[in-house]
């Protein structure tokens, strides 16, 4: 089909009437994606971002363009109307797949689990967890902060490792394994020294200290520990009473890789 000038400009102007209304939607979805489902520091290191991205494409890219090559006012109008019916069928089908890969991945709980806090998504409970609120118990924090207690007997570790398999649901999410807040203040404090040398290793002192210049706050005064994303990591700040304060960032590094490959049986 040849587009001639004013077919051109049919065209462009449908398009973008039809970027127009999907941009009040992606400002929607971006509001609730960043605020809601992936505050910080999630946002940035364990999906949030990637989130944003694919329903980018879907809502801003993908309407518009089919939009734009279809739609033809020299077609009839039963012709027209079926052609948006189309359109929003695959936008509004592709949306609801990007809106609920982006709900179902994000994090809904933090767990500690041996030294490191790792991000467990609503996916991972494979049906486990009815609603984010039964976590609640454990923090009211969002997402909350949770401590899981590694099995030490033997029969235990079995048990755990039998849900795994049969049941596909790993460590962090079993939740029989959660103990309450203060057994989380408990295990923070006893890995301050632990955290604390580990940060001046990977040269995360500066920043640290910057945090600490910027809020008032003594390193008496708070607890940090380290936090493992799907794309990256950074440092979590917790009062004394263990609860989730803000976070500093840390650039990742190759010996970052060689720590997340050997909590692979954790992360996967």
């Amino acid at each position: 089909m040849k587009i001639n000038k004013p077919l051109l400009k049919t065209k462009l102007k449908a398009s973008a009437i039809h970027l127009s209304l999907s941009a009040v939607v992606f400002i929607y979805l971006a509001y609730r994606i960043y605020y809601d489902w992936y505050p910080q520091p999630y946002f940035a290191i364990d999906g949030g971002w990637q989130g944003i991205r694919l329903i980018a494409a879907v809502d801003l890219v993908l309407g518009p363009l089919i939009t734009f090559l279809i739609f033809d006012l020299r077609k009839s109008r039963r012709e027209i109307v079926f052609d948006l019916a189309v359109i929003l069928v695959i936008q509004l089908g592709s949306l609801a797949y990007g809106i609920h890969t982006a709900y179902d991945q994000r994090p809904v709980a933090i767990v500690m689990y041996g030294d490191v806090l790792l991000p467990v998504t609503s996916a991972q409970f494979a049906g486990t967890l009815e609603s984010p609120d039964q976590l609640r118990r454990y923090s009211d924090q969002k997402p909350p902060v949770i401590y899981a207690r590694v099995p030490s007997l033997a029969e235990d570790m079995k048990e755990v490792l039998r849900i795994k398999a049969e049941e596909n649901i790993n460590e962090l999410a079993q939740m029989q394994l959660y103990r309450p807040h203060s057994k989380l203040v408990e295990a923070l404090q006893k890995r301050q020294p632990s955290a604390l040398a580990q940060l001046e290793r990977k040269g995360g002192k500066p920043a640290f200290d910057e945090w600490l210049e910027s809020n008032g706050k003594s390193r008496d005064g708070v607890l940090v520990e380290r936090f493992f994303g799907r794309y990256g990591n950074a440092w979590l700040v917790f009062d004394l009473d263990g609860n989730y304060l803000d976070y500093f960032a840390l650039q990742f590094t190759d010996l970052d890789e060689t720590v997340r490959g050997g909590m692979g049986a954790v992360l996967e």
